[in-house]
């Protein structure tokens, strides 16, 4: 575990039809399932993965900035580390590219849940956590943090179905982020593509619960969305969209 070449994870992940919107670029949705399957396939290496642990991991918040959509047949590069640990939180870091080009960054907290009652395993009862320390960058980068969603107002309401289910039995944090961008309408939008994004997972989304998603514009510029069950969080957004031009077909 000390070895410094587990350090890094990297592998490629190519862009299929499967990953597309309506516009001819690659969902946020999925760049957030390849994220989410290298830090699996990295837990796995390091042996910290569910089965290791006899408990599960939970994606908590990320945070991701890209500088162009990504498109059909393009093949993108996904390296991770270990960021190091705060309080009950264990970061993770990601950089994107593209033939050799970085297109993008991620930064990343997660928490570990014991099967039984879903509450949270600090680090500190957790052995293999000085090893992630160990491997771990100098510097820590900063968690990403809580969003102010200000004022918002409700968009549309979306029931939790099998779909959306991952094998928590709860809603997959990836299924979160099209809902999301439900609430963004990217459909309507033929110019604009998520340059910056950030989720925070406050709490879980279950079978049959109707999650509002309340919206709204905010000074700076960005988009904050606000997903409730009755009078509980359950998520909370922030999207920036930026302008692009259509790749002209070859």
């Amino acid at each position: 575990m000390t070895n410094q070449g587990l350090a890094v994870y990297e592998n490629g992940y190519p862009v299929t039809f499967g990953h597309i919107d309506n516009r001819g670029i690659a969902r946020p949705s999925a760049l957030f399932d390849m994220m989410q399957d290298a830090a699996t396939a990295h837990a796995e290496t390091l042996h910290l993965s569910s089965q290791d642990l006899g408990a599960f991991w939970v994606l908590s918040r990320l945070h991701c900035t890209v500088c162009r959509p990504v498109y059909p047949h393009e093949t993108i590069d996904i390296r991770t580390w270990c960021a190091g640990i705060k309080g009950a939180t264990w970061l993770r870091a990601f950089a994107l590219s593209i033939d050799g080009q970085q297109i993008g960054q991620a930064i990343s907290s997660w928490v570990v849940l014991d099967w039984a009652d879903h509450h949270i395993i600090r680090p500190n009862r957790i052995p293999a956590a000085q090893d992630y320390m160990e491997l771990a960058k100098k510097e820590c980068p900063p968690i990403p943090g809580k969003l102010t969603c200000g004022q918002t107002v409700p968009h549309h309401v979306h029931t939790v179905r099998y779909s959306d289910l991952d094998i928590n039995g709860h809603m997959n944090n990836v299924k979160i982020v099209d809902v999301v961008c439900d609430g963004l309408e990217l459909d309507r939008l033929q110019n604009q593509f998520v340059s910056e994004i950030q989720v925070n997972y406050t709490s879980e989304c279950m079978p049959g619960e109707e999650i509002l998603i309340s919206a709204g514009n905010a000074a700076d510029g960005c988009r904050y969305l606000f997903g409730q069950a009755g009078s509980q969080p359950r998520f909370e957004a922030m999207a920036k969209l930026s302008a692009w031009a259509k790749k002209e077909e070859n």
